[in-house]
């Protein structure tokens, strides 16, 4: 699949370095939740480069709207969006994705001079995943043989409410490219697994899954995962209540590129109903297509119950 393709490479200042891996090469690292809404939600990365390194990174953003119509944007594409900043080593970049800090520059007084933003510029609420390698000045990749040259943090803000969480960048410790192979990765979901998860009362709480298919060539690929609810292994699906009651239903969701799909989107109305109240556990897991990053996002908002706005969110283990 085709997808857009906005270039934008600064022959200039570049210094976002994140996790690396291989065995033998590998520096690329994938951040596979960018969430910005500006001014309101942020991401801000974090990119360290140990070295070796060459004299640049390239970051490459695959983004689209969270929403289409008011609708959840679960299946659209993503479109390109490239940077490409200067890099040395040692470094460590940090910037927000979404531009409210310091207009996407490097943050947090850094003396060092990456000639441009790396933010992301959209405005409205975006959903993306963040490539970073080494490249040269015109963003042409470059191996530099390394397995652990570059690592990256990242912290989903919501500056709004005051809440967040975060995560570290993840490597394929085998290549030194674009691709994420699931074989080499730890806690990808992978077609036919499933994770267990419990989720609280739907009515007190938003339980929502950030999912990022993985695979081939994914600077320039909009991979798809189809995601359900199962009840049982290895594929009954459905979903577990409180007193042991169970709920039987199918209601598969596409994921192409990258979503955050609500919990109430993958099950049936007189579940959700059902449910509403008590919460419940159940299994996540992929039935079609690519395997994929899966994170857990639980929270309330201005709920005096639970002391106002409360935030969490978790990469689900296959280690389950």
């Amino acid at each position: 699949m085709k997808r857009s393709f906005v270039l934008s490479v600064v022959i200039i200042c570049f210094v976002l370095t994140l996790g690396t891996f291989s065995t033998a090469k590998a520096d690329t690292v994938l951040f596979p939740v960018i969430a910005t809404n500006y001014p309101y939600v942020t991401t801000i990365v974090s990119v360290t480069n140990q070295g070796p390194t060459f004299t640049h990174l390239n970051y490459i953003y695959s983004y689209k709207p969270a929403l289409i119509g008011g609708v959840p944007n679960y299946t659209g594409g993503c479109a390109v969006y490239n940077r490409v900043r200067p890099t040395w080593e040692p470094d460590v970049v940090s910037f927000d994705a979404s531009g409210a800090f310091n207009a996407g520059w490097a943050l947090f007084n850094d003396p060092d001079s990456y000639g441009g933003p790396f933010h992301l510029p959209v405005s409205g609420p975006y959903r993306a995943y963040l490539l970073v390698r080494n490249s040269d000045a015109a963003g042409n990749s470059v191996d530099v043989g390394s397995d652990f040259s570059l690592r990256g943090e990242a912290i989903i803000m919501d500056i709004f409410s005051g809440a967040a969480w975060g995560y570290r960048a993840v490597n394929d410790t085998t290549r030194e490219d674009f691709t994420f192979d699931p074989a080499n990765l730890v806690n990808s979901v992978d077609s036919g697994d499933t994770v267990r998860f419990s989720f609280f009362p739907p009515n007190e709480w938003t339980t929502r899954f950030f999912v990022t298919p993985v695979g081939a060539n994914m600077h320039a690929i909009d991979l798809t995962s189809t995601i359900n609810l199962y009840r049982a292994r290895p594929a009954v699906t459905g979903i577990h209540g409180r007193g042991m009651v169970i709920y039987t239903f199918n209601v598969p969701q596409l994921v192409r590129c990258t979503a955050a799909v609500d919990l109430r989107d993958l099950m049936d109305a007189t579940t959700w109903a059902a449910l509403s109240s008590t919460g419940g556990w159940g299994r996540i897991g992929i039935s079609a297509g690519s395997s994929a990053y899966i994170y857990k996002l639980e929270y309330v908002v201005s709920n005096p119950t639970y002391g106002g706005t409360n935030n969490n969110a978790y990469l689900l283990s296959v280690f389950d």
